[in-house]
């Protein structure tokens, strides 16, 4: 046991993604970092467990479970009733909205934003990437473990393809008709994510069409695996036209092929498409909704997203930016059409409003979390870019259905 906590405490000081060790019942023995706290969620570490006998994985096949909205976890059995947890990692940059919904069901409310910090400095690693770890960890406690021994779980839709309904008819249709679709529909398609408009993508896929694609293999699935790697490939490049980084694209791109490769059924396949779609068009229509910032800006709004619950002076952006202070301030307005102090305002008080809403953190809880100097120093904040108090905010929000924290 000493042994195994040596190398996991190790590995996680050199890799810096989090590294947990369980025993059978899902309890947390050791974390690195260690803040056992945050990720104590008994339940869904036994549900992990649960999961990884069910597919009847050992010491020799580890696992890794595909966790939505676009996460992996890699899992490890190092000797009888003990297992090892890597993750959750990311494939691909993840929007802050995108990782507060994930957490949001698995950390407890006072340890959410933290928790979301953290998973935002953590370095990007691909599925190869986490496999090469898991194949090292293993072997590094005794166990030589193959990458193509690791299973990749994705039951994604097993659980919600109640909420995508449209695939099967749509496929079916266009392989049931003697000619080729028409090329307007790729192209329509492609438009629709190149401009990151979900409405016009959902019109072009409901709009009925005639034709099939053309006929890649005699089985079935087959056919149909080969066709998604046709339509993500072009629609990657649509994206990547659309203002999507490259290698965000490219990697995307890799992960649902990933997903795709291990499916065993057309309807998942099915539904997978459809997913991909709209994933790849509603990353593109945030890209092009958020104003264009040079890479100096860009740095800036990235480091004031990690450090929010911190101190962030002009000064200490400038020696980020590698520009004078005044040349930066000039350049920040220019292009957001807003000073530093503002923008910070702003981007403090859209996570006040979630803690306001899913914690109940006191207000001058929220005032330190935030660290803002005083309590009526946050209300006299809140209250100039909100036109309500803080308390009123959060009173009048909880009796309201509820909605999606933007």
């Amino acid at each position: 046991m000493e042994e195994i906590r040596w190398i996991m405490e190790r590995l996680g000081n050199v890799s810096r993604v989090i590294l947990t060790l369980l025993d059978g019942e899902g309890d947390i023995l050791s974390t690195w970092p260690a803040n056992k706290e945050i990720y104590n969620n008994r339940a869904a570490n036994r549900s992990v467990i649960d999961v990884f006998r069910q597919r009847g994985r050992d010491a020799r096949h580890p696992m890794i479970l595909y966790i939505e909205p676009g996460f992996l976890q890699g899992v490890a059995a190092l000797e009888p009733e003990y297992y090892a947890i890597i993750g959750l990692v990311n494939p691909y940059p993840q929007p802050r909205s995108e990782l507060l919904k994930l957490i949001g069901e698995a950390i407890s409310p006072d340890l959410r934003s933290s928790f979301c910090d953290f998973l935002l400095q953590q370095p990007l690693m691909s599925l190869d990437q986490l496999k090469d770890m898991l194949c090292l960890l293993t072997a590094l406690c005794g166990e030589a473990v193959r990458a193509e021994d690791i299973l990749l779980v994705d039951d994604a839709f097993s659980a919600r393809r109640d909420g995508v309904a449209l695939e099967e008819g749509m496929f079916a249709q266009r392989e049931e008709a003697e000619p080729h679709v028409p090329v307007d529909f790729e192209t329509a398609i492609c438009s629709a994510i190149e401009a990151g408009n979900r409405a016009m993508l959902e019109k072009t896929l409901f709009a009925p069409q005639h034709g099939r694609i053309g006929c890649m293999s005699a089985d079935g699935l087959r056919q149909l695996k080969y066709a998604f790697i046709c339509l993500v490939t072009l629609v990657s490049r649509a994206a990547i036209r659309g203002g999507m980084p490259a290698e965000t694209a490219f990697s995307l791109s890799d992960l649902y092929c990933q997903r795709m490769d291990v499916m065993a059924e057309i309807a998942p396949i099915r539904s997978l498409t459809v997913a991909m779609l709209m994933d790849y068009c509603d990353k593109v229509g945030r890209i092009r909704r958020q104003p264009a910032t040079s890479p100096v800006v860009s740095a800036c709004l990235s480091y004031i997203s990690v450090h929010l619950h911190e101190r962030i002076t002009l000064e200490l952006l400038s020696r980020h930016a590698g520009l004078c202070s005044r040349s930066l301030s000039m350049k920040f307005r220019a292009e957001l059409g807003m000073g530093i102090p503002e923008y910070i305002h702003r981007e403090k008080l859209r996570e006040a409003e979630y803690l306001l809403l899913y914690t109940d953190y006191s207000l001058s809880e929220i005032t330190a979390y935030l660290n803002y100097p005083s309590q009526s120093y946050f209300t006299h904040i809140f209250g100039k870019y909100k036109s309500i108090t803080p308390q009123q905010f959060r009173d009048g929000q909880r009796q309201a259905a509820p909605r999606e924290f933007l």
